[in-house]
């Protein structure tokens, strides 16, 4: 029998909402799927999952009473076209093509960190911004005063600098998501991928959108300028960065042969099951 005070249910209903959304909401088949992949990501890196655990316990305690705009995320996303831009060597020339476009101009916007950048300075503004805040911290902060919802990704390497950015917007009052790559604690979310790139692409699988253009998305050597704020120029990537680009690759090569979406890139190099095309 249910309670009768309409608090108590209340409260019922969003503890269970709390931790379906929290366990279930991901873009892979389950969170199952995706911890495999995480292990075998571990193992690539060296990655010490502890690290991964205390950032999103931090990162719990501060967002604890946040309100993550799962709703308005979806009603973005949904049946709609979309535009996840990575921050690779190509993005100003895609940035280009996407203006050109009748069909792609009017689409919805996903910035990957770094790429937020360059659509600001193109006149674009994102309507989502997935960030490990590496990118270039005022761009990012801009994005978000003009509206553009931050999906903020912890992990072990960036403690400080994503609790110094939470304490900030909790107090600006705008909403926010933040993600983790390990088990999620609502409202802490795990919607799968690793890099800023394959968890934008992510989010916008799962949610559902109708078509998705990759602009910005190579998967190569090459490291981009908007893809760190101190470069001034494409540099060749790191070995480590490379392994990066080659999961983010695989990632997305995964999550397109099992989505609905039509899905396209306009970089050189397809992912699997996804189309090049030029604009």
């Amino acid at each position: 029998m249910l309670p009768k005070n309409n608090k108590v249910v209340a409260v019922l209903a969003k503890a269970f909402w709390c931790s379906y959304m929290g366990t279930w909401l991901n873009a892979f088949r389950g969170f199952a799927d995706w911890w495999i992949i995480y292990l075998d990501i571990v193992e690539k890196l060296g990655i010490d999952p502890k690290w991964d655990r205390l950032a999103t316990e931090i990162a719990y305690r501060i967002a604890y009473f946040s309100d993550p705009p799962l709703e308005t995320l979806k009603s973005l996303i949904i049946g709609q076209r979309v535009v996840v831009f990575g921050a690779g060597h190509n993005l100003e020339n895609h940035i280009n093509m996407v203006v050109r476009s009748p069909k792609w101009r009017k689409a919805v916007f996903i910035a990957a960190d770094g790429a937020s950048k360059a659509l600001l300075e193109n006149g674009l503004e994102p309507h989502i911004v997935v960030t490990d805040l590496d990118g270039d911290l005022k761009y990012i902060w801009r994005s978000v005063e003009e509206g553009s919802i931050p999906v903020v990704h912890v992990h072990g390497d960036n403690i400080d600098v994503v609790t110094r950015f939470l304490y900030e917007i909790v107090k600006s009052g705008r909403r926010f998501v933040v993600t983790t790559q390990i088990e999620p604690m609502y409202p802490i979310m795990n919607f799968g991928g690793f890099t800023d790139g394959d968890r934008a692409f992510a989010i916008a699988v799962l949610f559902n959108a109708y078509e998705i253009l990759l602009a910005g998305m190579d998967f190569g050597d090459i490291v981009g300028r908007y893809s760190k704020p101190w470069l001034k120029t494409h540099e060749k990537a790191s070995p480590r960065k490379k392994i990066k680009l080659d999961i983010a690759y695989e990632i997305v090569s995964m999550l397109s042969c099992e989505a609905r979406s039509k899905i396209y890139t306009l970089s050189d190099t397809a992912p699997r099951c996804v189309s090049k095309i030029s604009l």
